[in-house]
């Protein structure tokens, strides 16, 4: 009896201090979420002023590394603190997150926002955790910042649970870390919201009524976002090592890149700059999408992250996604608006190796009542991705075994360009 009384007081705590973190990351990813959203609107209105400044994000993003004692480790260092592997994600990772996203986005960057909110509650969570006389505390509140970011920057608690619970390892979910997760969830949900921020929602038109021929649909379209989602993986991982390889200076390295990416931003009149909001709205609405948008986003974004700039890829994979689904639409026979709803969701699933957190997001964008058709899509997206995503997780051992795809390590290079 003692046991269990220890057993459910330990839960109990770790539920309220997950409630805790959770409070303080919706808090600070309020705060950054608000100046990003009055950065973006600056950097929209300004786009042909503020785009040649780029380079100098990139400048910054690199000193600040520089001055923070080099890199933080990233999204696979919030993985390894997650698993236990180090020893937490420093508290230097906020201001460098801060700093390098809000840089980027100012100067029109074609990256997300998501690796900043999930590294921010991840440092705070580690930190807070660590330092408390807890069993695990530390890595358990890892993962809960981890959800506590994701939930207060899209205002979509339940994906945000499910991501930070798929996410770290493939295959596994880490039972000790469902309560604080799920607290600190909704409660940087609520924080955030105090601050202002909302989710961005779309109102799907009424659904036709359930059809298995529209389900079938529904899962073609899938493997073929989940194919999009691979795509990525390989833009990511190609480009990343293609300047790491070609340009070992980090400072010449993001100079030179921010310099070639501003001038193909300007060329292409901004359609691929930002977040990537203003493409996924206008996939919605019917306008005339370009059946490379898709594409071009990614690359933007993977070559833009693989310079050296940060922020994130899941805003870039929503954009990516709506503009396939609009895309692939009428040659599937179904509404523009369910399948920019499907592409949204799928790719994002894809592209991260997650499963139930890209059907939860749907819902949560895009209504409930696409449940069956998201399910159906999401699915068919995690089997087609063939064991890849722009992130470096573990694959547990008894994981379900389904076909994998390994990926070259990088395009070939003759020879370092400098």
């Amino acid at each position: 009896m003692k046991t269990a009384w220890r057993v459910a007081l330990y839960h109990l705590a770790l539920t309220a201090l997950g409630a805790a973190v959770g409070s303080a990351a919706g808090v600070v990813c309020g705060i950054f979420g608000a100046g990003l959203q009055a950065i973006t609107a600056d950097a929209g209105e300004n786009f042909a002023f503020n785009v040649w400044f780029l380079p100098l994000a990139g400048l910054l993003t690199a000193a600040v590394f520089r001055i923070g004692g080099g890199k933080t480790g990233g999204m696979a260092g919030v993985f390894r603190a997650a698993r236990g592997e180090s020893n937490g994600v420093p508290l230097r990772a906020v201001g460098i997150q801060f700093a390098g996203t809000w840089s980027a986005h100012l100067f029109c960057a074609s990256v997300g926002r998501e690796g900043a909110a999930i590294q921010i509650g991840a440092a705070l969570g580690s930190n807070i955790g660590g330092n408390l006389p807890l069993r695990d505390a530390g890595r358990l509140m890892t993962v809960a910042g981890m959800a506590a970011g994701f939930s207060a920057l899209f205002m979509t608690p339940l994906a945000a649970f499910f991501f930070a619970m798929e996410v770290t390892f493939v295959g596994k979910l880490d039972g000790k870390a469902l309560l604080p997760s799920l607290a600190a969830s909704f409660a940087a949900y609520f924080a955030a919201g105090r601050l202002g921020l909302e989710a961005h929602t779309f109102i799907l038109p009424v659904l036709p009524s359930f059809r298995w021929t529209l389900l079938a649909k529904t899962f073609a379209l899938g493997a073929i976002f989940g194919l999009a989602g691979l795509f990525f993986a390989f833009a990511s991982r190609a480009l990343r090592r293609f300047f790491h390889v070609a340009v070992k200076n980090p400072f010449v390295r993001v100079l030179a890149a921010g310099v070639m990416l501003s001038c193909l931003l300007y060329l292409t009149g901004g359609r691929y700059a930002g977040l990537g909001t203003d493409l996924a709205e206008a996939a919605f609405a019917g306008e005339n999408m370009r059946a490379y948008d898709w594409a071009v986003k990614i690359l933007f974004t993977a070559a833009t992250l693989g310079a050296g700039f940060i922020g994130g890829e899941v805003t870039t994979m929503f954009a990516a996604g709506a503009a396939l689904g609009a895309v692939l639409a009428e040659p599937f026979g179904i509404s523009v608006q369910l399948a920019v709803c499907l592409g949204y969701a799928a790719v994002f699933g894809a592209s991260t190796g997650t499963l139930l957190a890209p059907v939860f997001l749907g819902g949560e964008v895009f209504g409930f009542a696409a449940a069956p058709y998201l399910a159906a899509a999401c699915l068919a997206a995690y089997i087609f991705r063939f064991g890849q995503s722009v992130y470096g997780q573990r694959i547990f051992p008894r994981a379900l075994h389904l076909p994998r795809l390994r990926i070259p390590r990088a395009l070939p290079l003759p020879q370092r360009l400098y």
